[in-house]
C-alpha cells in the first residue's frame, strides 16, 4: 500500500468517526479456525495442456494452489492471476486452466485452435471456458468473433458455454478483496460467525465496515467473520470498490436456504 493510499484511508475514517484501535490485547491472539488445515501431501501438479515459459518480458507469471482440488494453477498474466482469485470466491467447484485445443474453423472455412485460460464448473453444473484478455483486445471484435464461432460449433464438446474476463471484472479491487475473501474462509470460525450474522440481522439500512468493529477487544475475529460474510453475500460495498473500514456498505441477508 503506498503513503498516498494510507492518508486516503486515515482522513476517510477520521470523517466517518472510525477512530483507529491501536490498544495492544491483554493477551496473545491467533487465528483459531474450526477447521484446521492440515498438509500431508505436496499439491498435485498442474493438468494445464501447456505450460507457460518460467519468464517473460511482457507478462506476469504465477502459481497458486487451487483450494478446491489441492492442484496447482499455472497463470502466465497478471489479468489471470486476479481473475482466478476472484473465481475461486465463486459458485464454482471445479477450477481448470489452459485446457485442450478446441479447433474451429472460420467464415472462411479456414481451421484453427484455441486454448481457453481457463475451464470452470459451477455448483449448478454448467461447465464454462473463459478466456481472460484485456479490454484493448476484446474491443477489436475479431477476439469476440472468435468466441461466437467456437461456441456456435459446440466448444470441442468440453464445455456449456463460452464467456471472457477483462480487467473490468478482475480489477485490482475486487482481487484484492477476494484475497481477503480466501484467506476469511482459512480462517473462519463458526461461532464468530454467527455472532456476525446475528448482528446483521438487527441492521437497519447501510453501515460503514468499521463500526461492525467497534468496542471490541480483539477486532480480528469479527473482521475474519465479516470477511466471510462478504463472500457469502451478507455484506456487499453500495459502490463496488475496495472494502475498507470506511466503506458503507449494505446488509443483503439471504432468504431461507441460502445460507441464512
Amino acid at each position: 500500500m503506498r503513503p498516498e493510499h494510507h492518508i486516503k484511508q486515515h482522513i476517510m475514517e477520521k470523517r466517518a468517526g472510525l477512530v483507529p484501535d491501536y490498544r495492544i490485547p491483554a493477551f496473545v491472539t491467533h487465528l483459531r479456525p474450526t477447521i484446521i488445515e492440515t498438509f500431508d501431501t505436496m499439491p498435485k501438479q498442474s493438468a494445464a495442456s501447456r505450460v507457460p515459459s518460467d519468464k517473460s518480458p511482457f507478462n506476469t507469471r504465477a502459481t497458486a494452489v487451487n483450494p478446491l482440488n489441492d492442484t496447482i494453477i499455472l497463470m502466465e498474466s497478471a489479468l489471470e492471476l486476479k481473475a482466478g482469485r476472484i473465481l475461486k470466491t465463486m459458485d464454482v467447484i471445479e477450477i481448470r486452466e489452459q485446457m485442450d485445443k478446441i479447433e474451429w474453423v472460420d467464415l472462411d472455412g479456414v481451421v484453427h485452435t484455441h486454448t481457453f485460460d481457463f475451464w470452470i464448473r459451477k455448483r449448478s453444473g454448467k461447465r464454462v471456458a473463459i478466456a481472460v484478455k484485456p479490454f484493448e483486445k476484446l474491443a477489436s471484435k475479431r477476439l469476440l468473433d472468435m468466441l461466437i464461432l467456437i461456441k456456435d460449433q459446440g466448444i470441442g464438446g468440453i464445455a456449456d458455454d463460452v464467456s471472457f474476463i477483462t480487467e473490468y471484472f478482475a480489477s485490482e479491487y475486487a482481487a484484492a478483496n477476494a484475497e481477503e475473501i480466501l484467506f476469511a474462509r482459512r480462517a473462519r470460525n463458526d461461532a464468530d460467525v454467527e455472532e456476525a450474522k446475528a448482528i446483521l440481522r438487527h441492521v437497519c439500512g447501510r453501515i460503514r465496515f468499521g463500526e461492525l468493529l467497534k468496542g471490541l477487544e480483539v477486532q480480528a475475529y469479527r473482521r475474519t467473520a465479516l470477511w466471510v460474510l462478504v463472500g457469502e453475500g451478507w455484506l456487499r460495498p453500495v459502490t463496488p470498490s475496495l472494502i475498507e473500514d470506511h466503506t458503507l456498505m449494505e446488509v443483503c441477508i439471504p432468504v431461507a436456504g441460502e445460507g441464512a
